[in-house]
């Protein structure tokens, strides 16, 4: 009996660190997500999505390739690579739903530009995003822009991890 405690008790901290590994995984694909939109560069930000990934775009009621979203996309990195903007993403979560392969996340992004004249641009979008890991590598099969929101639900918006 003491032993099947043991095992039970190992069993749910081999859970919890396994847990926390996919979360640290997730986290560190969105960093590179973000840093690529930090530096502008277009190439390392289409290899955070799967080739058969989907845009699904509430906010026009729509739905389309990654390739279509990516074509509407690539100027911004452009500018942002030549330094005519500057650009970054931050995120916030509000449901986090995974295991080792896969996982499903719902929150609020925060898109910025900002123009060299300081002129700033600024996007809450509520999202969601489907993940798959693939040869180690987490790949988004989906990503959702659910609606706009604004910056008062942002700042009040309680993150989890």
């Amino acid at each position: 009996m003491h032993r099947n405690f043991i095992l039970i008790g190992i069993f749910l901290v081999q859970s919890i660190f396994a847990g926390v590994n996919v979360i640290s995984q997730l986290d560190r694909s969105w960093q590179t997500m973000k840093n690529s939109i930090n530096n502008g560069d277009f190439r390392k930000f289409k290899t955070m999505y799967h080739r058969d990934a989907i845009m699904v775009n509430g906010i026009k009621d729509s739905t389309y390739s990654i390739r279509n979203a990516f074509d509407t996309w690539e100027q911004g990195f452009k500018d942002t690579k030549a330094g005519i903007i500057d650009a970054d993403l931050e995120l916030k979560f509000s449901r986090r739903v995974y295991n080792n392969d896969t996982a499903h996340e719902t929150g609020i992004f925060h898109y910025y530009t900002i123009k060299e004249s300081g002129e700033r641009t600024d996007s809450f979008i509520h999202f969601e995003s489907l993940w798959i890991k693939k040869q180690n590598k987490w790949l988004m099969l989906m990503e959702n822009q659910i609606s706009r929101t604004s910056k008062s639900e942002w700042d009040s918006f309680n993150s989890v991890q």
